[in-house]
């Protein structure tokens, strides 16, 4: 059977809440993406609890994104809404100038 390393599940929660990647979580915890992949794969409750730190990244930057809306930030209320309302800018439309003829006269009597 093959050695089976413990991982500290409160770290792994904890690295989770800080929006790394499953990666950047893996490299910390001294084991590969695949083991971090198979083990969730395997254990529910490890699962569960990376999910947990994830979402407490979400209500991070959530709330902070919120505050900006509420202070009148004209960038997070468009960003909000374009990412939560389904908003969007639309593209200009850009007609093509047809080409035009430039004639130029000059009095080559001076």
């Amino acid at each position: 059977m093959a050695n089976t390393k413990t991982i500290d599940l409160q770290a792994a929660e904890e690295l989770a809440s800080l929006g790394l990647t499953d990666q950047q979580i893996a490299d910390s915890l001294g084991i590969s993406r695949s083991t971090l992949s198979r083990r969730k794969a395997d254990d529910d409750t490890f699962e569960a609890i990376l999910r947990k730190g994830k979402a407490k990244a979400i209500v991070k930057v959530s709330s902070a994104l919120m505050q900006e809306v509420e202070n009148g930030s004209l960038r997070a209320v468009i960003f909000y809404l374009k990412c939560r309302a389904g908003w969007r800018e639309e593209e200009p439309e850009i007609k093509e100038i047809p080409p035009m003829i430039i004639s130029v006269h000059t009095d080559a009597t001076n």
